[in-house]
């Protein structure tokens, strides 16, 4: 029976690729699943720590198939900003070539990984990302759960292509119905130890082993289909937000799904607060949780209903500033552009790890202080002046610069800065960027800005240096002192300093003070 079953795959792959496979078992398949464990690799783990690496994080490129799954007009709009990864086999090649080509899609951002395929589900077999404890990003590859040899093999295919590190997994996955944090948190349906012949037990441990999972939340399908895949009905946003769908009272899943919700209630995102969750609505099972992030980037699939816009504006509220693009396609309640894609991360990346201020109940006469932890896997090395936060206040028309410095605290690629109160309550909004000698730029987050709220807090006039409810020479040496760089002045002092609010304290400022005396 084997040797028939990889007989029919064979003759798929005669047929270079045309004779797609479903995303459901086919009749042959299902009676054939235990062919699936023949595929599994296994090699050792990677170097530990391991992280496994989120969608949401820096890309490089985005995988898709030939015959594509997606429309060309959101591979053009991709292609825009990063590589596509074409797998195709060679007598397709010039076929792919000239759809994207025709198209529009600019061709010098387009690259071809030769080799035969089953399906276009690049998400469900496509490799993931780790980065490993020597800094090297490389994948770690799971046995797909479709007895589909060719998909399977894809991840060590690109592998080979970009020489990234390889490693392997005998468990069985997929990449629909997984998603992770990228600090070490992750989330899937039981369907991840329904299909493994080993315990629950054993499955929590080969993730953290591999992916560097230490939490991994598995939770009973709510969607009641074929299919139990965790983009179906979810998505982490963020490291903080999550988006879950929703469904009127009436519809036969709505408990199921509600109790998702109350669980995600309940628990703790990785810096230990509760997860701020978005709801979509869905009330004809439309697949609006099934999108892509693809850096400041968010494809969401459209299903021509009255309630794509909402889904829309749902994205927008979530993800600010992000640009929201929605497209229509061959998509089903099951399976849509999110199933079809898969992101490849930028293999010497500038990471960038932040955990927003929340809004403050109390006045903060030091200011509010940030930190974030920032490491250039191109190991390049840090552009210390590059290392900013960019803020502004409701009374500000622009951003401005903060420099970053050293944490106090003794933690490794922390850094630190303080943005100053304000004597009015106000929201304040805020971004991180950093610069490698790679020339790598990245923010954080990757499109506008995070924002808090704040009391008022009573400050000392402008010139009281020394906080005494003076202003006299003691202040002018302090200042003098500060421009000179003989002396030291915190946060706070400093924007006492800054009499003409330039952001910058210096000579223009001394003489404002000395003015300010001289009219007393």
């Amino acid at each position: 029976m084997y040797f028939l079953f990889v007989i029919l795959y064979l003759s798929i792959a005669i047929a270079d690729d045309l004779l797609s496979l479903p995303h459901y078992f086919t009749d042959e398949e299902l009676k054939n699943k235990s062919f699936i464990n023949t595929m599994a690799r296994d090699t050792d783990p990677p170097l530990s720590p391991v992280r496994n690496i989120a969608e949401f994080e820096p890309m490089h490129g985005v995988l898709v198939r030939y015959p594509f799954g997606i429309p060309t007009s959101m591979i053009q709009e991709m292609a825009e900003d990063v590589i596509i990864y074409c797998l195709v086999s060679q007598s397709l090649q010039s076929s792919a070539y000239n759809s994207m080509n025709n198209a529009g899609v600019d061709m010098s951002n387009v690259e071809f990984i030769l080799g035969s395929t089953d399906s276009y589900w690049t998400r469900d077999y496509g490799p993931w990302w780790v980065v490993d404890g020597n800094k090297d990003v490389g994948i770690v590859d799971f046995t797909y759960n479709r007895p589909r040899p060719n998909d399977n093999a894809a991840p060590l295919k690109v592998s080979d292509y970009l020489s990234s590190p390889y490693y392997a997994t005998d468990a069985v996955h997929c990449g629909g119905n997984y998603m992770t944090d990228g600090y070490g948190l992750s989330a899937s349906s039981t369907l991840v130890y329904e299909e493994n012949n080993m315990s629950d037990n054993q499955v929590n441990e080969n993730m953290l082993e591999y992916y560097g999972i230490h939490t991994y939340h598995a939770i009973d399908d709510p969607n009641n289909t074929y299919i139990d895949h965790i983009d179906c009905w979810g998505k982490f946003l963020s490291p903080q937000k999550l988006l879950i769908r929703s469904v009127p009272t009436n519809h036969p899943q709505y408990s199921e799904i509600e109790d998702v919700v109350t669980y995600f209630e309940s628990i703790f995102n990785s810096y230990g607060e509760p997860w701020e969750i978005f709801r979509v609505y869905t009330p004809n099972n439309q697949p609006y949780t099934n999108s892509l992030i693809l850096n400041d980037k968010v494809f969401v699939p459209l299903m021509n209903s009255s309630w794509d816009g909402d889904a829309l504006s749902i994205y927008e509220e979530a993800l600010p500033g992000y640009e929201i693009l929605g497209y229509t396609g061959s998509w089903e309640s099951t399976d849509a552009l999110h199933c079809r894609t898969k992101g490849i991360p930028d293999l010497g990346m500038l990471q960038i790890f932040h955990n927003p201020l929340d809004d403050f109940y109390e006045p903060q006469i030091d200011g509010y202080s940030l930190q974030a932890t920032i490491d250039d896997l191109s190991q390049t090395g840090l552009i210390y002046d590059d290392l900013i936060v960019f803020w502004k206040n409701d009374s500000m028309e622009q951003f401005y610069p903060i420099n970053m410095d050293v944490c106090d605290t003794d933690i490794l690629d922390c850094y630190q800065a303080t943005i100053p109160p304000y004597d009015e309550d106000t929201n304040i909004n805020y971004f991180i960027t950093a610069r490698d000698y790679s020339d790598r730029y990245e923010r954080l987050p990757m499109a506008g800005y995070y924002s808090f709220s704040t009391v008022a807090t009573q400050l000392n006039n402008l010139g009281d240096i020394n906080m005494d409810d003076t202003v006299n020479v003691l202040d002018v040496v302090l200042t003098v002192n500060f421009v000179l760089g003989v002396g030291d002045l915190t946060n706070y002092q400093i924007q006492l300093s800054d009499l003409n609010n330039d952001q910058v304290v210096n000579i223009l400022d001394i003489i404002l003070i000395v003015n300010l005396i001289l009219e007393d």
